[in-house]
């Protein structure tokens, strides 16, 4: 295992991880496994990304690829509520939620939806995840910080979507970042998003029990949670889902956060005001934007789904994703075998009424 710093993404092999920047928390960088590692029955191969809770790889399993995310330490609250909200949403089958399988292969997933497995020493908590892939949306926008429009538009409406149904069980999110969305492209070339953190996963009464800036960049903290002021509930989600739309329009973050304090970064976000998204070329949706991510939480739209109904109304709709034919090889198999059994018996039939019809004659011949 490596340390990796969250801030700077740094690396130390040794377990000794300074920094040269002075703010950054290097001593406090979480440890993440390497390719070729072992967690349990599972091997790592890929680290996919690291968020401020936890750590995503791509993984096997025996001879299953799967995803996997291993808790920080002392994170492990959030991720058995995550684990909680999935198992409870299991029978829902939302497109953009990740299938949790169960944490051991030979385990109920209804007995063990998140597991936990000493390491060095150490106890890892974890979640395991059908496989997906794609990259994240952080990534993406490394490599093209301004994507079409309408791809910017759909993304963030598929975002909307899946938070909507988080609020119909009375869950809020509040952890919405490009660095949580794993986008995957269909054989069309349109985006389809997963979400790979459940954020809060609590309602609205846990917050001041069990919430923790930790659980998500200061840049992409909404106001009223900073310093906990405020009224808090669906528009902070907004927020959320403003911030992404802007940086995707804007093709930069719409609080910047390089090598900053926290605490600097805090201050931003109660302060500073992010400066117009500069799309001139188009009509509407940078005010959709612009409005979601407004300190006052009357002033944005007031849930995830008014967000989402401004915005469809800019934007062709979503074109459904046309699945990949796949020949059904075993039903192929089963049917061919039958005819072959069929066809075997009816010649063993035809066989045995000869002999059974020569041995007459055979027998009449003597009589």
């Amino acid at each position: 295992m490596k340390r990796i710093c969250i801030r700077c993404n740094r690396t130390s092999t040794d377990g000794n991880l300074w920094c040269q920047e002075k703010y950054c928390p290097a001593e406090k960088s979480p440890e993440i496994f390497e390719r070729g590692e072992w967690l349990g029955d599972i091997e790592i191969v890929e680290l996919l990304t690291v968020l401020r809770s936890a750590a995503i790889y791509k993984a096997k399993r025996g001879r299953q690829d799967i995803l996997l995310k291993v808790a920080h330490e002392g994170c492990q609250e959030k991720l058995k509520r995550e684990a909680k909200l999935l198992l409870e949403l299991a029978g829902v089958k939302h497109p953009m939620l990740p299938v949790l399988l169960p944490a051991f292969a030979q385990a109920r997933l209804q007995d063990l939806p998140y597991g936990k497995t000493v390491v060095q020493g150490c106890t890892r908590y974890f979640l395991v995840f059908e496989f997906v892939d794609g990259d994240t949306l952080r990534n993406l926008l490394l490599k093209n910080p301004q994507p079409w429009y309408q791809h910017a538009g759909w993304i963030a409406l598929g975002l909307a979507d899946v938070i909507t149904l988080f609020h119909q069980r009375q869950r809020l999110h509040l952890c919405l970042s490009p660095d949580i969305v794993l986008v995957r492209l269909d054989k069309q070339g349109i985006p389809r998003i997963v979400l790979l953190d459940m954020g809060f996963a609590g309602d609205v009464q846990s917050i001041e029990r069990a919430w923790d800036r930790r659980f998500v960049p200061p840049a992409y903290t909404a106001p009223e949670l900073v310093e906990m002021k405020g009224k808090v509930g669906a528009a902070t989600d907004v927020y959320g889902l403003g911030l992404v739309l802007y940086e995707m329009l804007a093709g930069h973050p719409a609080i910047e956060f390089r090598q900053e304090r926290d605490e600097n970064v805090y201050t931003a976000v109660l302060k500073s005001q992010p400066p117009a998204t500069g799309r001139a070329d188009l009509k509407n949706i940078p005010a959709i934007a612009e409005r979601a991510i407004s300190k006052d939480y009357t002033s944005r739209q007031p849930s995830p789904l008014h967000f989402a109904q401004e915005l469809q109304a800019n934007l062709p709709r979503i074109p459904r994703e046309k699945k990949e034919f796949q020949i059904p090889w075993r039903a192929i198999a089963i049917v061919v075998g039958t005819l072959l059994a069929l066809s075997l018996l009816l010649v063993l039939a035809v066989v045995l009424g000869e002999e059974t019809q020569g041995g007459a004659q055979l027998l009449s011949a003597f009589i």
